[in-house]
């Protein structure tokens, strides 16, 4: 099979393009032909080594794909041959990664595609979707009527995280730096606030005088410690960005009974993965799907350049200035690209 590996970590310059052997599904594994897959910043954590994690090389990158069941391990119920299916949890943690012809992932870690959800859009969407509402459900907790004040907006965890907010009934603010952003962000049901990252918790102070129940920013820059001091009684700082540091005040966090808890979709085991991926995809059941915007479609080959594309935060945007997603897939036109046989 063709696939784009590495076999060292490194810059994107280790991402071959060349043949892996075919793999075999074991027990409780399915093979998955691939239709797409998805290009996330965290692929590039993993791909330079600056995140670690158990990885058996060759590996192909990437951890979000769309795919169709093509020959089933023993011990494997509930699937047939020929079944849509995603996963996004490939490429860490030992696990053969997304960006591959062919692709053995466990039972429990595969889950149905909606019959409505085209391949590309829906592997876009997956990551975004994914953290949004692990972020929001399995530890913030959050409660319909609650204030949501998600900083980064128009980025593409922050566009899912505003529409999972509004879906779970959420009072949802929603923080741009650009103006450009609003139309679509309020035709989804939030309130939004034009300000810079680092200002966010004060310019929505006069909103909602009585404080923020969660605070998210998906941006690394917003003023930690300022947006704590602005959260009501037992209100939440979620941590998913973590580029900076705060100076917190202690006594606030306990008299008030505040949290403020780092998350990392990683960290999370089977069971609550699949928790997650039923909630997104009962989302796509009621109508309310968790979109993601598809900035370029480029062939597996390009997986190199589409990840110094990512390191460089050279990402398409669209006219209302929301963040676009790199997708690949086998069969688009590719750049030239060197070959590999492992």
């Amino acid at each position: 099979m063709h696939a784009a590996f590495f076999s060292r970590t490194g810059d994107p310059s280790v991402i071959q393009w060349g043949e892996l052997p075919d793999p075999a599904p074991g027990p409780g594994q399915v093979r998955v032909r691939t239709l797409a897959v998805a290009v996330d910043a965290v692929d590039a954590l993993v791909r330079s080594g600056r995140w670690s994690t158990p990885l058996t090389f060759p590996v192909a990158v990437g951890r979000d794909l769309v795919g169709v069941v093509d020959a089933i391990g023993p011990g494997v119920t509930g699937l047939r041959e020929g079944d849509r299916v995603w996963t996004s949890s490939a490429g860490y943690a030992g696990r053969p990664g997304a960006t591959a012809e062919l692709v053995a992932v466990e039972r429990d870690r595969v889950y149905a595609v909606p019959d409505a959800a085209d391949p590309v859009a829906f592997v876009a969407s997956l990551h975004p979707a994914t953290t949004a509402v692990a972020a929001l459900h399995l530890r913030a907790h959050l409660q319909p009527g609650e204030t949501l004040v998600v900083v980064g907006a128009n980025g593409a965890v922050g566009a899912a995280l505003v529409q999972e907010g509004v879906a779970s009934g959420a009072d949802v603010i929603a923080v741009v730096r650009d103006a450009r952003c609003v139309a679509t962000l309020e035709e989804w049901g939030a309130e939004v606030v034009v300000a810079e990252a680092g200002s966010a918790a004060d310019a929505i102070a006069d909103r909602r005088p009585g404080g923020i129940h969660v605070f998210i920013d998906t941006t690394g820059r917003a003023d930690t410690a300022s947006a704590v001091r602005r959260l009501a009684p037992r209100g939440r700082a979620i941590v998913l960005a973590g580029r900076t540091s705060a100076e917190l005040d202690l006594w606030t966090l306990q008299v008030r009974e505040l949290r403020v808890e780092g998350f990392i979709l990683s960290a999370l085991d089977a069971s609550e993965l699949r928790e997650v991926a039923d909630q997104v995809n009962a989302r796509w059941a009621e109508g309310r799907p968790l979109t993601a915007h598809v900035g370029q479609v480029r062939g597996f080959a390009d997986a190199a350049e589409a990840h110094r594309r990512m390191e460089a935060g050279d990402l398409p945007r669209t006219a209302g200035r929301f963040v676009g997603r790199l997708v690949l897939v086998p069969d688009a036109p590719s750049l030239d690209a060197p070959r590999t046989t492992w």
